[in-house]
């Protein structure tokens, strides 16, 4: 039973590195769009640097599963050292096709709006499965789980939702386009949303399991 269990989380967190991978190579790096997290951070260092999304998300959230192993747990290592090396192989495989890039010819701010909409529902849902099966996408969501792991009053989406917001204005400023700022924050809200519908319980840091 326990070993049906284990298989059941590697399946859904499968799932969530796919759902991210999605959001990354159909939707944000086309747009501009940097709604929060070590995605749109990764997506900001990429646009300065010129390395790829990938190879950046590698070198920001493995020093953060280092520290995710030693505070909270192996159990919980296992399982986002698997999502955070399989995210970027997922973004290797997935075709970059801007699928938003149509409503542009209709309106520009269309097109912002509906990939701030789709690319938070995306991502809010990877993140919300990988929670709830004891696990973080190796982003933003592992940096609040440490905090919490010795905050215990915060709670993970107010963490989120702070971390995220430095992000939206950071993407604001490098891309000096204020609509870029206005609808990664929409995306952002439709992230937080998504994460509490997929959370069914209250989030908290996984019991240490060393």
């Amino acid at each position: 039973m326990k070993n049906k269990s284990l298989i059941y989380d590697f399946l859904w967190i499968t799932i969530s590195a796919i759902l991210t991978a999605m959001a990354v190579n159909l939707i944000f790096s086309f747009t501009g769009l940097a709604p929060g997290g070590i995605t749109g951070l990764c997506i900001i260092f990429s646009t300065i640097t010129g390395i790829s999304v990938d190879i950046m998300t590698l070198c920001i959230s493995l020093p953060l599963l280092v520290l995710g192993v030693i505070f909270i747990g192996k159990s919980f290592g296992i399982k986002t050292l698997y999502i955070t090396f399989l995210t970027p192989l997922c973004m290797r495989l997935i075709p970059s096709i801007p699928i938003t890039e149509g409503l542009k010819n209709i309106h520009p701010i269309l097109e912002l709006a509906i990939a701030a909409l789709v690319g938070g529902l995306l991502v809010g849902a990877a993140i919300g499965i990988a929670l709830n099966r004891e696990c973080a996408t190796g982003g933003t969501d592992l940096i609040a789980l440490l905090i919490q792991h010795f905050i215990k009053a915060l709670k993970v989406p107010h963490i989120l939702f702070v971390l995220d917001g430095s992000v939206v204005i950071a993407s604001g400023i490098i891309n000096q386009n204020a609509l870029i700022a206005v609808f990664s924050f929409l995306s952002l809200m439709v992230i937080i949303q998504t994460i509490n519908f997929f959370t069914t319980k209250k989030i908290a840091a996984p019991r240490n399991q060393h």
